[in-house]
């Protein structure tokens, strides 16, 4: 190779090494571009060396890393743009392009290859097929956020009761909310309901795909809350007109109370039992637990059925008092709620037995002495006459 051969071939690779330029961002047909979205890519590029021709140029659009891969599917990588003559001229290759659905927001980076041939040389040498690379072509991707209640505390509350309670939001969109805030609505509860200590709107602060935020507060019930199932409104707002709607849903237990009393009959223990709440308790039971103030003959348990508010019963035991024992009677209540949780309500009753009460046993062995005696009195005066007679005979003799 001669001199000038090679000195035209420097030269040449010279002028056509800067014909090719483009914008740092890829162009879309619709912007932003959100996940889902089919749409086009558009790459300038432009004449800018000092050669006159840019013959056969063909535009290449691949991801930079699989990072990109994965958010983008392209459905056309390759765009002829033929011939770009002059110096400043510019033509623009056009990509079809899908984003994949669970693409998160972000910028996505592609490489850009512009093939091409430039001038033909006045020895008639073949013109040279040059590739330039445009590195880090910038596609911008919009999210989509979905702010969700994930995780709640709340369960089943009771009437005229505190509880602290944590609620737990994540973002389960593709995008980003800025300065997101939640609100709890109460007031739809029909007042049934307060948040204590503060207001009803809680700063969740920014949240990208994947990212969790929680709050918590103390919830007061009402002593007047009806038991049933409540559903309390939610919302998340946020910067870019952001919002959507969440429900808590928690149920008020209509748990209640009793008051206990006790009377002594005839050596059985009978025990009051009177539903003082504001619900209905099913299923009540009551049990005398093992104890060493007093001990039960026979069974320890007794089923009292359904006690509406304001309804009592009894139960009754045979109780006996252990010597030496304190005065205090240990027992507990079962019942079931209007949300089907079972209670156990445990009780002291202050207990004085009678020497007959304490002594069951004996007490009836005395009833049957005297039982047993008066029998004998009703034989004897009904036979008094013959008594009489079988007396008096040895005396006629």
């Amino acid at each position: 190779m001669n001199k000038f051969n090679l000195i035209l071939i420097i030269v040449s690779t010279l002028m056509i090494a800067h014909v090719a330029s483009a914008s740092n961002y890829l162009v879309t047909e619709s912007a932003p571009v959100y996940p889902g979205d089919t749409t086009y890519v558009y790459v300038p590029i432009k004449n800018v060396g000092f050669g006159n021709v840019m013959e056969d140029v063909v535009v290449k659009l691949e991801p930079k890393e699989t990072a990109s891969a994965n958010a983008v599917t392209i459905l056309n990588d390759v765009d002829s743009l033929g011939t770009i003559t002059d110096w400043g001229d510019q033509r623009t290759a056009k990509f079809r392009i899908y984003v994949n659905p669970g693409t998160v927001e972000g910028d996505y980076y592609f490489n850009v290859y512009v093939t091409y041939k430039g001038q033909e040389t006045s020895s008639g040498a073949p013109a040279m097929s040059v590739t330039t690379k445009l590195d880090d072509q910038i596609l911008t991707i919009r999210g989509k956020p979905m702010i969700m209640l994930a995780n709640s505390t709340i369960g089943i509350v009771a009437p005229m009761s505190i509880t602290r309670e944590t609620l737990l939001f994540r973002n389960a969109g593709t995008g980003t909310v800025q300065n997101s805030v939640a609100e709890i609505n109460i007031a739809s509860a029909d007042s049934a309901f307060s948040i204590l200590g503060g207001g009803k709107q809680f700063f969740l602060g920014n949240l990208r795909a994947g990212d969790e935020a929680s709050i918590t507060f103390d919830l007061a019930v009402d002593i007047a809350a009806r038991p049933g199932v409540y559903n309390i409104p939610v919302k998340i707002t946020g910067q870019n007109n952001y919002s959507t709607d969440n429900v808590i849903g928690l149920v008020v237990a209509g748990i209640t109370d009793f008051d206990i009393s006790y009377v002594e009959t005839l050596g059985s223990f009978s025990l009051n039992v009177a539903n003082v709440g504001i619900s209905t308790a099913s299923a009540v039971a009551v049990t005398l637990p093992p104890q060493k103030n007093f001990s039960v003959t026979g069974s320890s348990t007794s089923v009292l059925g359904n006690l509406n508010p304001g309804d009592y019963t009894s139960a009754i035991f045979q109780l006996t008092k252990t010597t030496g024992g304190e005065n205090d009677l240990a027992l507990e209540i079962q019942y079931t709620d209007t949300s089907g949780q079972r209670h156990t309500i445990t009780k002291s009753l202050p207990v004085t037995l009678s020497a007959t009460g304490t002594q069951t046993k004996s007490s009836s062995t005395n009833y049957s002495t005297w039982l047993l005696a008066a029998v004998i009195i009703l034989v004897l005066y009904f036979q008094r006459g013959k008594i009489t007679k079988y007396i008096r005979k040895p005396k006629e003799k």
